[in-house]
């Protein structure tokens, strides 16, 4: 949302670079999330561990997105960046801060070997981050251009991301708790 922000706010540009600096960051996370799904995927014990700790965590993000949607409606000032340098810098220390993309990258990882669509070979593994690569520049793209032409159609969901987020981690933990102690 923040390349979709720069880009209508300042320019198309600045949101690219944000999203560059931002995809250098992606890359990376998906080779940690991979290099760890891998060793996941030899030691099923610790995974056991990690869910029910997931889940905990993902009860906490819905409570805190929850809270913080309602705690948005109240008026609050905006953060607002001086210095417009150096998008590309911004873009890799935001998205460096962003705590889903490993366990994401892990889950999606050992979803997919479980179903035998993925292994765990070199082979597969850079072509896996190579279109995790393409397919966020082609996002980071799409919102940068297409952001400018329907910025006063998107205030709604802009306005309760927070609802949106707390949606989306809610609907993980009822699914971890049904796959947990239901199947």
């Amino acid at each position: 949302m923040m390349v979709a922000k720069l880009s209508v706010n300042e320019s198309k540009k600045s949101g690219l670079l944000f999203g560059y600096g931002a995809l250098v960051i992606v890359l990376i996370q998906c080779f940690i999330g991979l290099y760890f799904a891998k060793f996941l995927e030899s030691h099923p014990i610790v995974s056991n561990y990690l869910k029910q700790f997931a889940l905990i965590i993902f009860i906490i993000l819905t409570v805190f997105f929850t809270y913080n949607g309602f705690r948005a409606k109240k008026t609050q000032k905006e953060v607002e960046i001086k210095s417009k340098q150096n998008r590309l810098v911004y873009g890799m220390l935001l998205s460096a801060l962003n705590m889903f993309a490993i366990p994401y990258y892990v889950f999606s990882s050992l979803t997919l070997s479980s179903k035998n669509i993925f292994d765990f070979t070199p082979i597969e593994i850079t072509c896996f981050i190579i279109g995790d690569g393409i397919g966020t520049w082609l996002v980071f793209y799409i919102y940068a251009v297409l952001f400018r032409r329907i910025e006063h159609r998107v205030g709604f969901l802009i306005n309760n991301i927070n609802f949106v987020i707390a949606l989306i981690t809610g609907i993980v933990v009822i699914s971890t708790i049904y796959k947990m102690y239901f199947t």
